[in-house]
């Protein structure tokens, strides 16, 4: 086979900005952009991201999402450094899980969505103000914003929010060419799940995901690699689990046949 356009899934020309990229999933893509030739800043607010940027190679910048003065600054510290970017990861969030309606409070609500939420909505703005004619915006949301989960609340509400952000961006940004994807990792093998000693998610997930795992950081990356690709320039406005099947169904779910059913047929009136 000798395709007249071979496909690469090429990076390499590209500058990307990684929110929260100083760890976890957002690490991991900085870190595969920077493998494949893309020049990467971090921003992210943690006082020791120059190292961690330096390590891998990318540029940093201090940055709250939160804050949109900061969000801007941060386009403006890509275009100083690179002279525009053609990638942007909204990856940066806060994971507030395990608190129901009785527990959460106006401030921790109030604090989730400016981070989670805001953070993308304002990344989305400056995106349509400075990022690259063709270029890709990637927004990290979460399987918990695509099914119920028990004592969400403010955190799988957020992720629910992202997903419609990247539909409108997705709409808004499509006469230049920009296209706004969504990723919805499930559990990942990040320092938020694994720090917590006897973490019950990790059995749970092992038991109920049909893949029977949780996934690694790495594989969620694989998948910025190809949104940001050039081969997926007609993929917009979409939101991909990588979640081991875990928002496909339960791999445990007791039921009893009813008596109605007989010999392999439905019979009436048992």
């Amino acid at each position: 086979m000798n395709p007249t356009h071979p496909i690469t899934f090429s990076l390499a020309g590209k500058s990307a900005i990684v929110t929260g990229g100083c760890s976890g999933i957002g690490l991991a893509i900085a870190r595969r952009f920077r493998e494949h030739d893309v020049q990467v800043l971090i921003a992210d607010r943690r006082r020791d991201g120059a190292a961690v940027a330096k390590e891998i190679g990318a540029e940093f910048q201090l940055t709250d999402v939160s804050v949109e003065s900061e969000v801007e600054a941060a386009f403006a510290a890509a275009g100083r450094l690179f002279g525009q970017a053609h990638i942007l990861v909204n990856n940066a969030g806060i994971q507030p899980l395990g608190v129901g309606f009785d527990e959460m409070t106006g401030p921790l609500l109030d604090r989730t969505f400016a981070v989670n939420v805001n953070g993308v909505a304002f990344g989305l703005k400056f995106a349509g103000r400075h990022l690259a004619d063709g270029g890709r915006v990637i927004n990290l949301a979460s399987f918990v914003g695509l099914i119920g989960v028990p004592r969400g609340t403010a955190y799988a509400a957020s992720k629910a929010a992202v997903a419609h952000l990247t539909k409108l961006g997705a709409i808004e940004l499509a006469p230049r060419r920009i296209t706004v994807n969504a990723i919805s990792p499930g559990t990942i093998l990040t320092p938020a799940v694994t720090r917590m000693a006897d973490n019950p998610e990790i059995p749970f997930i092992e038991r109920r995901a049909p893949l029977g795992r949780l996934g690694q950081p790495e594989e969620v990356a694989a998948l910025c690699h190809f949104l940001a690709s050039d081969e997926a320039a007609y993929i917009t406005g979409q939101n991909i689990a990588v979640d081991g099947g875990l928002t496909a169904g339960w791999t445990e779910y007791d039921l009893v046949p009813p008596a109605n059913i007989q010999n392999g047929r439905w019979v009436d009136d048992v």
